[in-house]
C-alpha cells in the first residue's frame, strides 16, 4: 500500500543507505521493476526529460527478445517524488557509468560493484522497523 511504503520512507534517514533505499523503492514503486531489473540499470540508462526521468530497461524477464524498452518516472507531486529520490542518490554517487543501485558498508561507504537482486529482498524486509513492506 502507497501509505505503508511513505510511513517506512519517513523513517528513514540521510545517509547514504537510506539515500539509495529511498531512491530504491520509490523507483521500483513508481516503475513496477522487478528486483532483477532495478539492480541492473546503470548510470548511462537514465535520461532527464522535463517530466521527470525515462530509465531505459535493457532486459526484462518478460523481454525473450532482448529488445529493451524505456520507462517513465513522472516527478511526484508529494514529499515521495522518486525523480527527487533517484537524484539525490546519483549526488552520492558522483560517478557517471556504472551501476546506479550499489552496496553501502556498515560505515557509510558506497560500494563500486551493482547491487545484488536478493539484497533488495533484505531491504524490503526492513528489520530496523520490525516489519515488511511486502507480504
Amino acid at each position: 500500500m502507497r501509505e505503508d511504503l511513505f510511513i517506512l520512507l519517513d523513517a528513514l534517514g540521510d545517509d547514504p543507505r537510506a539515500l539509495r533505499d529511498r531512491a530504491l523503492l520509490l523507483i521500483g514503486w513508481a516503475g513496477g521493476f522487478r528486483s532483477s531489473e532495478l539492480v541492473g540499470l546503470d548510470l548511462n540508462d537514465v535520461e532527464e526529460v522535463r517530466e521527470g526521468r525515462v530509465l531505459h530497461l535493457r532486459r526484462s524477464k518478460t523481454d525473450q527478445m532482448g529488445q529493451g524498452r524505456k520507462i517513465g518516472i513522472p516527478l511526484g507531486r508529494t514529499r515521495h517524488c522518486p525523480v527527487a529520490a533517484l537524484s539525490a542518490w546519483l549526488g552520492i554517487l558522483n560517478k557517471d557509468e556504472g551501476p546506479i543501485f550499489r552496496p553501502v558498508d556498515r560505515h557509510g561507504n558506497v560500494q563500486p560493484d551493482r547491487l545484488r537482486a536478493d539484497a533488495v529482498s533484505t531491504i524490503l524486509e526492513f528489520p530496523r522497523f520490525g516489519r515488511r513492506l511486502w507480504a
